[in-house]
């Protein structure tokens, strides 16, 4: 019984939910004149894993019929209907939390009943609730949604001459959703061909979007004034930020738009765009392109001040981490200990002091203050195998700068090893770190040897090589050198 599909569904639920769902199972209108609570409460008594062998169809039986004999067929029927009722909870539950749709559903339920002076009503409620909270995730969803109710309505009140402007604008409002969607489908495309090397032979998402031509549509809708105007031009730019990476136009386009219409859209949507202007900074700064990582600098302390202006929220660890390198990258390193002892404190419990530990191990390797940087990593307990990868790096440019070759040599060595058995890395991370080491250990037998010429065949493969994590450090370290040959 531990693996049935009702004891899954009880393993998700919170002991908050388990008690509303013992009240709901106790409504007549959804038991039918049968009481279950009986077998809740006794199954209950095994939460919250749910993974003791006793708990059998046998044992439960017993346990409600005491003395009698088992019958499987019983048994099978009472949890049957549990589970049944388990998963109207949970429709309940997900109607409760988005009243969009629960509003919708009523209202449509009027219109059925001919009561079209409600629905008309309650469409304007929801239409009120939906700009109050702002453009968001499913806006142009619910206003298509919204201008096919009030077209159902004409219909019904045989008023079809009133239809046309609700026509147009659920023709608008489709090709917004449209163009969301598709931006959000080419953005995971890109991401999996780059994190994943994925590959796609047949791309109709590309094809139709390079077959429509967009910048007309926009101009017609600027022409004729069309409120979202803008909101479809962020849309195509998030799109050909991704399909022409190398113009920046679109980019820079795209952040001026959100910029000038960031108070239309809720705090989520403002986060959601972004992380889509922070993924192009981070594309575009890892290639060398400097200014991008200073545009990303005002995007992280944007999203901090959106995403996380009191202490209700916690930042995710990478986040954390990713800002505070980003902002090493452009020396922003009094900004840098402000934003550590403002954001480590806001972390998970559990995650607080061994990633304030790691951002002071950056920190101070930026500053060059290269044995607090390895008194730094003493206290950093390693959570995921990214952890421990920014960790080895650490130690392994802190023993260069300190001259420590044999501590270095060891270092990579067990990196090396770390990297070819962890599971939890992408095959893109694990080659592009393992590269790093390679290009590292060269450069260290170079200048035992004092190879110049290797040293300058190294420097030229850097160059040309711009997704190599560490590669502007490396750079710089052979410039070091090279000045000092002079």
């Amino acid at each position: 019984m531990i693996n049935t599909k009702l004891i899954n569904i009880l393993r998700t639920f919170s002991k908050s939910e388990l008690k509303e769902f013992e009240k709901f199972i106790g409504s007549p209108y959804y038991n039918k004149g049968r009481n279950y609570l009986p077998l809740l409460t006794l199954i209950n008594t095994f939460y919250p894993k749910f993974d003791d062998e006793t708990l059998t169809h046998e044992y439960v039986y017993e346990k409600l019929y005491p003395g009698k004999t088992f019958n499987k067929q019983i048994i099978w029927n009472m949890t049957s209907s549990l589970q049944q009722m388990a998963e109207e909870f949970l429709i309940s539950s997900s109607l409760n939390k988005n009243k969009f749709i629960k509003n919708s559903l009523l209202a449509e339920e009027f219109l059925n009943r001919r009561l079209a002076s409600y629905q008309q009503k309650k469409l304007d409620e929801m239409e009120k609730a939906l700009e109050k909270i702002g453009i968001s995730d499913n806006y142009f969803k619910y206003k298509n949604e919204l201008e096919n109710g009030r077209m159902s309505y004409h219909f019904l009140e045989d008023t079809q001459h009133l239809l046309s402007k609700h026509i147009v604008k659920k023709g608008e409002y489709a090709i917004l959703n449209m163009l969301r969607q598709l931006s959000a489908v080419i953005n995971d495309i890109n991401a999996n061909a780059f994190m994943f090397n994925a590959k796609f032979d047949v791309n109709i998402p590309y094809s139709f979007i390079s077959a429509i031509d967009m910048e007309s549509v926009i101009k017609y809708a600027r022409d004729n004034r069309f409120e979202d105007s803008d909101i479809m031009e962020m849309l195509y730019c998030s799109i050909m930020t991704v399909i022409r990476i190398k113009d920046d136009k679109y980019f820079l386009r795209l952040k001026e738009l959100f910029e000038l219409n960031i108070e239309r859209f809720s705090d989520n949507e403002k986060l959601s765009w972004i992380t889509t202007l922070s993924n192009y900074c981070t594309l575009r700064g890892n290639e060398g392109e400097k200014k991008y990582r200073e545009y990303l600098f005002e995007l992280n302390k944007l999203e901090l001040k959106v995403g996380y202006s009191n202490n209700s929220k916690h930042p995710s660890k990478i986040l954390f981490i990713q800002i505070l390198r980003n902002a090493l990258s452009i020396n922003k390193t009094g900004w840098v200990l402000d934003y550590i002892n403002e954001y480590a404190p806001r972390l998970k419990t559990s995650y607080q002091k061994p990633m304030r530990a790691l951002a002071l191990a950056y920190l101070n390797l930026k500053l060059k203050e290269f044995p607090k940087v390895l008194e730094n990593l003493k206290d950093v307990k390693f959570i995921d195998a990214r952890d421990k990868m920014y960790v080895k790096s650490l130690y392994i440019r802190a023993y260069y700068e300190m001259g420590e070759t044999e501590l270095l040599l060891y270092q990579v060595d067990s990196a090396k090893h770390f990297m070819s058995s962890s599971s939890s890395l992408s095959d893109y991370t694990r080659k592009n770190f393992v590269r790093f080491l390679n290009y590292l250990v060269n450069l260290v037998h170079a200048i035992e040897k004092s190879d110049k010429n290797e040293i300058e065949l190294i420097k030229h493969k850097l160059e040309n090589d711009l997704e190599l994590p560490f590669g502007e450090w490396l750079l710089i370290k052979i410039a070091e050198i090279r000045k000092g040959a002079k």
